[in-house]
C-alpha cells in the first residue's frame, strides 16, 4: 500500500483545460483538483518535472483562470490518453482564493 502524500483532499471534476509547456499548447481535461495540485489528461505526453501553465475555468468561480505549475507525476489516462499530475507553483492570491472556493463547494 502506498502512502498518500497529498496535503489537501482532491475532488473529481471534468472540465476543459489548456496546458502550455515549452511554448507548445495542448488541450485536455481536468480530472481532479485540490488546493495545491491537479490531474490533467491529454493526448500529448508531458515531461516529468517540467514547468507548465494551465488555463481553465472552474464552474461557479467567476470566469477563466491561469496557474503555473510543475509536472510531478505521469500516469496512463483513460482511452490511451496521458495523465499528468501538476503541483501548483505560481498562483496569484485571487486565483488561489477561487480554487479554494471551488474545492470548498465540493467538500
Amino acid at each position: 500500500m502506498t502512502e498518500d502524500r497529498r496535503r489537501s483532499p482532491r475532488f473529481a471534476v471534468d472540465v476543459p483545460v489548456r496546458l502550455t509547456a515549452g511554448g507548445a499548447a495542448v488541450t485536455g481535461r481536468l480530472k481532479d483538483i485540490c488546493r495545491d495540485a491537479a490531474l490533467v489528461e491529454m493526448d500529448a505526453p508531458q515531461v516529468l518535472d517540467s514547468p507548465v501553465t494551465l488555463a481553465l475555468e472552474l464552474p461557479g468561480t467567476g470566469g477563466p483562470l491561469q496557474v503555473g505549475g510543475r509536472v510531478i507525476r505521469l500516469a496512463p489516462g483513460e482511452g490511451g490518453r496521458h495523465g499528468a499530475a501538476i503541483l501548483f507553483t505560481e498562483v496569484s492570491p485571487s486565483v488561489e482564493a477561487r480554487i479554494a472556493f471551488f474545492v470548498e463547494l465540493r467538500g
